[in-house]
């Protein structure tokens, strides 16, 4: 049981390291170009004032880390997937916006009050802004569903829907599902996450060495990248 523990954890961390390398890739970009475009550096280079080039990479490279919890939905089912990578990432993808749509459907219910949440547009879908966490959740149980259901056999009147189409079915109806809840319980989860940061953040030199002890306890697992 603890080798599969450390075992499940190990291919994460390494599902973890595809989106986090291309943001690694894209703030270097992002840092370049945007002191590319300070008004002191183009008025010794006035080139660089003349070229769209420069303000384009900016762009693209910012928005890159707004699609963070795509990048990671996608790279946790392909990731996590023990046979048919690509049918597992296109799954990822799918339930990502299913649970995104799920989510704001419930919240234009109003059958209670969401102002507490950051309520933010995501792929063009106003919705509880969960940042990472709900790609992390949807390339988790895209995962979990792909390797358990991408071999399944139905009868021959529809068979079609079975196999690998059926995953990409039962991802939209399971994270339909859990998008409808949870907005729900994401309130006393949104306020743990916040106060863990800022304790670390006020704590000073106490949160320099809670910061360290946690990263180092992450680092046989390969998640100390999110913290």
């Amino acid at each position: 049981m603890k080798n599969k523990i450390m075992n499940f954890f190990s291919d994460l961390g390494r599902s973890l390291m595809m989106p986090i390398a291309a943001l690694a890739a894209c703030g270097i970009v992002l840092g370049l170009t945007s002191a590319f475009m300070k008004p002191q550096v183009q008025g010794a280079i006035p080139f660089l004032a003349a070229t769209v080039i420069i303000s384009t990479l900016n762009k693209v490279s910012g928005i890159v880390f707004t699609l963070m919890p795509v990048l990671f939905s996608i790279s946790i089912a392909m990731g996590l997937a023990k046979e048919d990578k690509g049918v597992a990432a296109f799954a990822g993808f799918l339930g990502y916006y299913a649970f995104l749509v799920a989510s704001s459907c419930i919240i234009g219910t109003g059958i209670m009050d969401f102002s507490a949440m950051k309520i933010s547009p995501t792929l063009g879908v106003e919705t509880v802004d969960m940042g990472a966490t709900a790609g992390i959740l949807a390339g988790l149980v895209t995962a979990w569903l792909h390797n358990k259901y991408h071999k399944v056999q139905f009868p021959a009147a529809i068979a079609f829907y079975g196999g690998k189409r059926f995953v990409a079915l039962i991802v939209i109806v399971t994270m339909s599902l859990i998008g409808l809840v949870m907005p729900l319980i994401w309130e006393p989860i949104s306020v743990g996450i916040h106060g863990l940061g800022s304790l670390i953040h006020s704590a000073g030199a106490f949160g320099v060495f809670i910061f360290g002890t946690l990263e180092r306890l992450l680092i046989p697992t390969g998640l100390h990248h999110v913290l």
